[in-house]
């Protein structure tokens, strides 16, 4: 199986150097997905409410929501033969070469492997395009992901049809009446128009917990893998230029 001949990827690792150089392919990793996990862990503090029972004959559980969850995505897929385009700042030509799927696997091995402190190296964003209806305001998209016009009634529109936006934990802003220091949600609701060529895209922004291959005659040569997403914010100013290791 070769990633050549195959180009509607909706799944893809963006290195931490794409978020001032590159746009379509350029610095970000397409991945031929089979499943995605998602899940939103909520941590609440809960203590039982001593004698409760005994003055109600029901005991109770009372729970502080400070706001905090951890959020994480696990894919399972196959990594296929496939090209990469690489571009450290905006004035240079792209690099683009064709990696086999077992270079791909060891692509991924050693960026995994490295720390934010490398932008060419470190894979700071997962973006997951899914199929939407609505905009941040609770109203239709007015146009769909294959060209149909505004005049297209959305809200029965095939589902394979529909624009496709970001996966993401940000509510819409018709929500955030209650929220503070929320930066504007409408491009993770924004459908993108082509996301092959010169789209630049938002995704979740975090670092990859875990990343494993595994090669198996069955499907030569494709390469399996599986890879844990923590959504977070990552520290990745570098020490070095703090000015304070130079006395």
């Amino acid at each position: 199986m070769s990633g050549e001949d195959f180009n509607n990827f909706s799944v893809f690792l963006q290195l931490q150097r794409r978020s001032d150089t590159g746009v379509g392919h350029e610095n970000r990793i397409p991945l031929f997905v089979n499943d995605i996990q998602i899940s939103t862990n909520k941590q609440a503090m809960s203590f039982g409410v001593p004698f409760s029972g005994l003055t109600t004959g029901e005991s109770k559980t009372l729970t502080f929501d400070t706001g905090k969850a951890e959020k994480t995505v696990s894919l399972t897929g196959l990594l296929l033969g496939q090209t990469i385009h690489k571009k450290k700042d905006t004035d240079e030509a792209t690099t683009s070469v064709k990696l086999t799927s077992y270079e791909m696997a060891q692509l991924i091995h050693s960026y995994v492997d490295s720390s934010a402190l490398q932008n060419d190296q470190s894979l700071n964003t997962l973006v997951i395009l899914i199929p939407s209806r609505v905009d941040e305001n609770f109203v239709y998209h007015s146009q769909s992901w294959d060209g149909i016009g505004p005049s297209d009634d959305v809200s029965d529109l095939d589902i394979s049809k529909l624009p496709q936006i970001p996966f993401s934990w940000k509510n819409r802003e018709y929500d955030n009446d209650f929220t503070a220091f929320t930066k504007n949600p409408a491009p993770y609701f924004t459908p993108y128009t082509d996301i092959t060529t010169d789209e630049t895209t938002v995704g979740m922004k975090g670092i990859i917990r875990s990343f494993s291959t595994s090669i198996t005659g069955a499907d030569f040569p494709a390469v399996q893998f599986t890879l844990d997403f923590l959504v977070s914010t990552v520290i990745s100013d570098n020490p070095l230029s703090w000015g304070i290791w130079y006395g």
